[in-house]
């Protein structure tokens, strides 16, 4: 596997080469239509509406303030909208990154807990009248975060997420039955608790420190972002339960030939909960100080280890790693009036790429340290592959990667269609 990477990353820097990028100034709308596929939603479809803002061009390829407004929808059923904005400018000194986000998924893939100690029995997966792995949840988030500095590379960072969950069955309307289904054998069985089992509301504040020396802040080629933080939920809405979350993520990009032609980059990262009494939704969220995402969660498929299936391994901690090498192609321009592209600058690159993950907490497992079952939940999972980006001004990314995983119980195949790089 190791040797494939080696040699596709080899292939596609002969054919690398290098160009001069144009400073860009003010205000850079860009308008398109989303088209995207995921192999647990379907096609996606939708339009998205992102605005730079450059100001005199002295920061690019860095921007003073980006929005992005975004609806769309998978041919399985899912419904998404977001409203981004992030800005390092609109507070002297501070740095924002906020987000509504609404998400509703009347077949929202749930595979339980613990990874592989709980097996899927494809036969159930949506087949004859059973869909055993799905229920119904809305999804809804409201989140600022504020990062200011304390030395150079080094920042505060504080902020507040809410959060709200509505779960269910699925409706009968999609002629599946709603009494046959891994989540309802979780509540007869009392893994799932009566007061969780419709979801909730929580309220999340985060407070830790932020070390940032990348050179850009979209697709960076040298220096390192990392986090270290803690997320803390008290019961405000008095659910009965209430979490301490510490997550920690460290990014390295290394700069191996000038002009961004070859970059690896490497993401490694924790997140578990420390004390306290978690609700089952809460688990597979990932909590972010950047809010780029419409949903972000995992262990599992685009989000964290490419190609496995949606949420796959859910604990109550896990780790996971990203390595890939990204490699620059060719520069190119569209200098005559198209659809409002004329004279942007954009590029092709690829990057193949391996992740891996495994859960180090289970969640209500029944069984001890040592165990059989304790082996499977905490079993080591991987996927290989790569991707084609479009980007757009050093800033706007569009982004197409195939990836398989190593264990043929993980997932089969995995071919993700959308925006930006993963980390």
């Amino acid at each position: 596997m190791n040797k494939a990477l080696a040699a596709i990353t080899l292939i596609l820097l002969s054919f690398a080469a290098s160009a001069q990028d144009k400073v860009k100034h003010g205000f850079n709308s860009v308008p398109y239509p989303v088209i995207g596929y995921n192999d647990d939603l379907g096609i996606q479809y939708g339009v998205n509406y992102t605005l730079f803002d450059y100001g005199d061009g002295s920061i690019f390829p860095n921007y003073r303030h980006k929005t992005v407004m975004e609806v769309s929808r998978y041919t399985r059923g899912q419904t998404s909208m977001k409203l981004t904005y992030q800005s390092g400018h609109l507070i002297p000194g501070i740095r924002i990154s906020a987000a509504l986000a609404y998400n509703m998924n009347p077949m929202y893939h749930f595979y339980g807990f613990n990874g592989s100690a709980t097996p899927v029995n494809r036969a159930l997966d949506r087949k004859d009248g059973v869909a055993y792995y799905d229920i119904d949840r809305k999804f809804v988030r409201a989140v600022a975060n504020f990062m200011g500095p304390i030395t150079e590379g080094l920042e505060w960072a504080a902020g507040v997420n809410f959060l709200s969950y509505k779960i269910g069955t699925v409706n009968p309307k999609f002629d599946y039955d709603p009494r046959n289904s891994l989540y309802r054998h979780y509540i007869d069985s009392g893994v799932i608790r009566p007061d969780e089992a419709g979801g909730g509301n929580v309220m999340e504040f985060n407070a830790g420190l932020v070390c940032d020396t990348r050179n850009a802040t979209t697709i960076p080629s040298k220096g390192v972002w990392s986090e270290l933080y803690l997320t803390v939920a008290p019961d405000v809405f008095r659910t009965g339960y209430s979490y301490t979350r510490l997550s920690a993520h460290f990014r390295h990009y290394v700069g191996i030939l000038d002009n961004d032609r070859l970059t690896f980059a490497y993401h490694l990262a924790y997140q578990g909960i420390i004390s306290g009494d978690p609700p089952f939704y809460i688990l597979q969220n990932i909590t972010s100080l950047i809010v780029s995402r419409t949903v972000n969660e995992g262990l599992g498929n685009k989000n964290t280890i490419r190609g496995t299936l949606y949420n796959r391994f859910i604990g109550k901690g896990y780790v996971w790693g990203n390595f890939e090498t990204r490699v620059k192609l060719f520069n190119f321009n569209i200098p005559t009036h198209l659809f409002s592209l004329e004279n942007q600058d954009f590029y092709f690159a690829a990057n193949p790429f391996f992740d891996c993950g495994a859960i180090v907490s289970p969640f209500r497992l029944g069984a001890g340290r040592g165990s059989e079952a304790w082996q499977q939940a905490t079993k080591f999972h991987g996927s290989y592959g790569a991707g084609l980006k479009l980007v757009m001004n050093r800033n706007f990314v569009m982004s197409v990667e195939v990836a398989r995983p190593i264990n043929r119980d993980d997932g089969h195949f995995g071919l993700i269609m959308g925006t930006n790089y993963l980390f």
